[in-house]
């Protein structure tokens, strides 16, 4: 972890301009082709969310942009960001789990299927909804349910919540012979531009394209 000097950063105006607006949000709503980790799953029968969820985070920390938050009127990057995602409970409602990132798929995996199987057998679920924000994470939910062309996320005034991205894909279907899905992520402005978001997107496509080197 390390700050970053605003006098001397290459951002330094896009940050002025874009901090002082009460959202400086934006959204990338694109399709990606899921079809290998369909087929890794089926034939290793894995958790689909797990092994995205890695793919997706290892995609994410790829960036460094996306590692930079905003905390305590400084402007910070960390070195790896954790996962945080929602997990349905058996007493209906969401609950936010966090996990430890790693590096090493095999660690990964044993660690966030145990996280989500504890969190899915809750039948009372925290008197909080987000306790205690954390700020190296990534906000991440799914909707398995149904595909999406676009979606928003409800966004808080809070210049440092702001600045962790949000991220939801949606439910993988069959489209002339692939499986594709939905993948939303919403980021600052004052942090991120359209050119390492775009390259968020295609890192996490080539890890997709390459799991026999990425899931081992």
């Amino acid at each position: 972890m390390k700050e970053i000097d605003l006098d001397t950063w290459n951002r330094k105006k896009q940050f002025t301009w874009f901090n002082t607006f009460s959202n400086p949000t934006y959204s990338i709503n694109k399709e990606i082709d899921v079809t290998d980790l369909v087929n890794y799953i089926k034939n290793e029968k894995k958790s689909f969310f797990v092994c995205f969820l890695y793919i997706l985070v290892k995609g994410l920390n790829s960036v460094p942009e996306m590692r930079i938050r905003y905390v305590n009127n400084k402007i910070i990057m960390y070195d790896d960001i954790n996962p945080a995602y929602t997990v349905m409970t058996e007493a209906g409602t969401f609950e936010n789990v966090r996990s430890k990132n790693n590096d090493n798929f095999d660690i990964f995996y044993d660690t966030v299927k145990h996280d989500v199987d504890e969190a899915k057998v809750k039948t009372k679920v925290k008197d909080t909804y987000n306790e205690g924000s954390l700020f190296n994470e990534y906000y991440i939910t799914c909707l398995p349910w149904i595909d999406f062309t676009a979606l928003t996320h409800p966004i808080p005034d809070d210049k440092e919540s702001l600045s962790v991205p949000r991220i939801c894909f949606g439910k993988y279907q069959l489209i002339n012979g692939r499986y594709k899905m939905a993948l939303n992520i919403t980021v600052s402005h004052a942090f991120v531009d359209g050119y390492p978001l775009s390259q968020v997107f295609i890192n996490i496509q080539n890890y997709l394209n390459d799991l026999e080197h990425i899931l081992r």
